[in-house]
């Protein structure tokens, strides 16, 4: 059987992997390792350096909110995915505050995996309230589905959790609107002109060159070594804060 064309789903978890890790790096190393203790003029390259890294690490938020989608589509049992997604979050939570924060716990911003959860959450209801019908549910159906997503929303910026709110609508953009559609497009940028507008930098706006993988996706699962995706995250924080004591 000829190789079907395109991404599949490991390929795409590779490219979010690597990029995430490039983006950690920019922020853990040259920017609360370097650039917070150090005159940026000791190192002109340091400042493009680091906008650089973020700036390929914007394609990673989006492509594992599509891949948190595909997860859910192809899910044997949901309930586990979900109680998954907590227990990383909850795993994650002193190695994202070690890298990020340089403490051992902090309740000011929560790891990415609560994120994912709440965004799998709203899916969950959304489901569960229009019997699986989508937006093509009645009226009587998507309103009471719309406001359980609102409730999650809530939830996302009451804990403070990465990406907030936005994070989670995006997640529920790309489940919910047809793929490579140009009203997906639009909302995705729209999504991302809010994470904007809740204070993040500009170039979350490159997170719709994400788009562009999206379409290459061939819809196969590929090899997936799922402990390895799923550890690599609390790990590489962990040896990024310990690589930042150790040089810094």
């Amino acid at each position: 059987m000829p190789k079907t064309r395109g991404l599949d789903g490991a390929q795409l978890k590779w490219i979010a992997l690597v990029t995430m890790l490039l983006d950690h790096v920019g922020l853990t190393l040259v920017y609360v390792g370097y650039l917070l203790t150090h005159r940026v003029d000791c190192s002109p390259a340091a400042l493009p350096l680091y906008w650089a890294l973020r700036s390929v690490g914007r394609l990673a938020f989006p492509l594992y909110c599509f891949l948190l989608t595909e997860g859910l589509r192809h899910t044997h049992d949901r309930s586990r995915y979900l109680l998954r997604l907590l227990a990383f979050g909850l795993l994650s939570e002193i190695p994202f505050d070690l890298a990020f924060r340089r403490t051992w716990l902090e309740a000011g911003h929560q790891n990415v995996f609560f994120t994912l959860a709440i965004g799998l959450l709203a899916l969950l209801l959304w489901e569960e309230l229009t019997e699986g019908r989508g937006l093509q549910a009645p009226l009587r159906q998507k309103l009471p589905a719309t406001l359980a997503i609102f409730g999650t929303l809530v939830l996302a910026w009451l804990l403070k959790t990465d990406y907030g709110a936005p994070g989670v609508l995006l997640i529920v953009v790309l489940y919910l609107l047809p793929q490579a559609s140009l009203e997906q497009t639009l909302s995705v940028l729209a999504v991302l002109g809010l994470m904007i507008a809740f204070g993040s930098h500009w170039i979350e706006l490159l997170g719709a060159l994400s788009l562009l993988l999206i379409r290459a996706y061939n819809g196969e699962r590929g090899k997936q070594p799922r402990a390895l995706f799923y550890l690599f995250y609390p790990a590489h924080l962990l040896l990024l804060a310990g690589l930042r004591t150790l040089i810094w």
